[in-house]
């Protein structure tokens, strides 16, 4: 499973470095978990992101960006976004050794939070995608992910929820679109996008849900692997 060797590559690393000091010391190896960190902040600018004291990503999160999998010590965490010297977001997490993690920006960039989901990834069956739906729209109600021809995919995720990883046909062109659950309206309607077949992929909302500048609704769609 590709997301395993993500984590067994960083469990190198790490081996490579200790055993360097072996003759001196006997150091246990850290804990390891993999962690991505996605802005769905409508108005924040570009963001430096660190664990603790350890920067994972320079002056360049921009809105709708993401930081794919860094591999990061297991444990209780501070999940830090600055804007230049400026600390704008502060929060704990806890990540757990083994298991991978998507930590999203949200909220008004002036009390913008962190919601942090765990990240259940399986390798697709042969000629599949796994695909999840998450809601990080502010103030949007239960919302669908479906088809344009009217398919329901995956259905009532609420503000800052996710669903579990769903298996469909891969190496085909799907048109996805959103809707509040329940309705036959389309709120987003994503462009075309054809999905590989052997990865796993993350379609999250974003923006105000009852805007209609640049803040408005709108959705992405992210390869976890």
């Amino acid at each position: 499973m590709k997301h395993l060797k993500l984590l067994a590559a960083a469990g190198l690393l790490v081996l490579g470095a200790v055993g360097c000091k072996k003759e001196v010391q006997n150091d246990p190896l850290p804990a390891i978990a993999a962690l991505a960190v996605y802005n769905a902040v409508p108005d924040a600018p570009p963001l430096s992101i660190y664990l603790n004291t350890s920067k994972i990503q320079a002056d360049s999160l921009l809105y709708k960006g993401e930081v794919p999998y860094v591999t990061a010590a297991a444990g209780n965490r501070q999940l830090i976004a600055y804007k230049g010297g400026t600390k704008a977001i502060d929060k704990p997490i806890t990540i757990t050794e083994g298991k991978f993690y998507s930590a999203f920006l949200t909220g008004n960039y002036s009390t913008a939070d962190v919601a942090l989901l765990q990240d259940s990834l399986t390798s697709p069956a042969a000629g599949k995608v796994n695909i999840r739906f998450v809601n990080m729209s502010i103030g949007a109600p239960s919302l669908d992910l479906a088809l344009n021809t009217g398919t329901n995919v995956i259905t009532g995720r609420a503000y800052k929820a996710n669903s579990k990883y769903l298996s469909i046909d891969g190496d085909k062109q799907y048109s996805f679109v959103i809707r509040e659950t329940g309705s036959t309206v389309n709120k987003i309607a994503l462009p075309s996008v054809g999905l590989m077949a052997g990865h796993s992929y993350t379609i999250w909302t974003r923006g105000i849900y009852t805007a209609t500048d640049g803040a408005a609704v709108g959705a992405e769609i992210s390869l976890n692997y």
